[in-house]
């Protein structure tokens, strides 16, 4: 079947200007449609995680991963990790179109590209999804087993409670969530581990998913309010924190938000740079997404050192994402920009002059040690 599967795989490069590599990838034996994106080399090799999601034509794939990957560009640069920006998506629904065959040829062409793309656990992709892929290669991180970091999820959530914390602290002079209302868009594995973060930090919780068995989970273990998810965007709330797919903060949902602050773990929120003018506009504080969701590739970035994984350094350097936007709020306050500018010029500057720039190369230890 390996053999087979190999056989049938075909990788073909498409241009698209102001990225470095992007491949479209197919295996009808395995049914396998995808594209791997690759933003950016300027600090090391791409980083970025395997989106499986159903989209309904290769154009919203390609305008989706696009999208991604040049995030994972600046949510390196500006958190420092030392990667480039890569993304990739496969064209399926996790539910009903994942197989082994499907998660091994994807592995295959990961291999491929010889370590200039590394994947990662994303939207409908698991680490045990990883664990398959990382059969046919060692390019994947995250992975349940030793040696390697896991679920990157648990450092996400940390990562966006800090950011809610120092958005909270730029309001108000207080990080403090006693009975502030978070209102959460999305319990999938980030989003739910916040919840209870913030449950036990004190907040009220307002939440929403499109999973009812999670909302009556998380109402059970922490009180909260369930609405519709057509509810979840306008319902006043001190933090607005967007968990699930990106560009719901546009020209239609902006007029009638009723928050104080947008602060979540979603990528690519905006649905375009104007929008974080228009928050700026209404007085609605904005934590850039690719600045606070940093935390599960500062947490796998601890996986490829020389010295191997440990989570207390991973804890640590993701704490730091309280401090980094505390700079972004303070560089816009006093430029008059929105937070996102503030944040994009931040990253622009790191990557003009290679700030952070990767010095020894990733070490994939979980891969030594299956060859021991």
């Amino acid at each position: 079947m390996v053999l087979v599967l190999e056989e049938t795989l075909e990788l073909e490069e498409i241009f698209v200007s102001g990225y470095e590599k992007v491949v479209k990838v197919s295996n009808k034996k395995a049914g396998l449609k995808a594209i791997i994106c690759i933003h950016s080399l300027a600090m090391g090799p791409a980083l970025g995680g395997v989106r499986i999601h159903p989209y309904a034509t290769f154009e919203e794939a390609l305008n989706d991963v696009k999208r991604l990957s040049k995030g994972m560009t600046y949510k390196s640069a500006v958190s420092e990790s030392g990667w480039g920006g890569g993304k990739s998506v496969i064209i399926a629904d996790p539910k009903k179109e994942k197989t082994p065959e499907l998660l091994r040829a994807f592995g295959m062409a990961v291999e491929r590209l010889q370590g200039e793309y590394i994947g990662a656990e994303d939207v409908g992709c698991t680490p045990a999804d990883v664990l398959m892929m990382s059969q046919e290669t060692p390019y994947m991180v995250g992975l349940p087993c030793q040696k390697s970091s896991g679920n990157p999820s648990p450092f996400t959530a940390w990562g966006t409670y800090r950011g809610i914390q120092a958005s909270l602290k730029k309001m108000s002079g207080s990080d403090s969530l006693e009975n502030k209302t978070v209102a959460i868009q999305g319990l999938g594995s980030v989003g739910y581990e916040l919840a209870t973060m913030l449950f036990w930090g004190g907040a009220r919780l307002i939440v929403s998913d499109i999973d009812s068995e999670k909302c009556r989970s998380i109402e059970a273990s922490t009180g909260a309010k369930i609405v519709s998810k057509e509810e979840i965007l306008f319902v006043e709330c001190d933090v607005l924190a967007p968990c699930a797919m990106g560009g719901i903060i546009n020209p239609q949902t902006i007029p009638r938000l009723r928050c104080k602050a947008i602060a979540g773990c979603a990528n690519n929120q905006l649905l375009s740079d104007l929008d974080a003018e228009s928050l700026m506009v209404r007085g609605i504080l904005y934590a850039p997404d690719f600045v606070i969701n940093a935390g599960g590739l500062i947490n796998v970035t601890q996986e490829l050192s020389s010295q191997g994984y440990h989570p207390k350094v991973a804890r640590d350097k993701v704490n730091v994402i309280y401090d980094q936007l505390m700079v972004i709020f303070d560089i816009a306050q006093q430029n008059h920009s929105s937070t996102h500018q503030a944040a994009i010029s931040l990253g622009d500057y790191r990557l003009k002059y290679r700030i952070g720039k990767r010095i020894e190369p990733p070490c994939f230890h979980h891969a030594r040690s299956k060859r021991k």
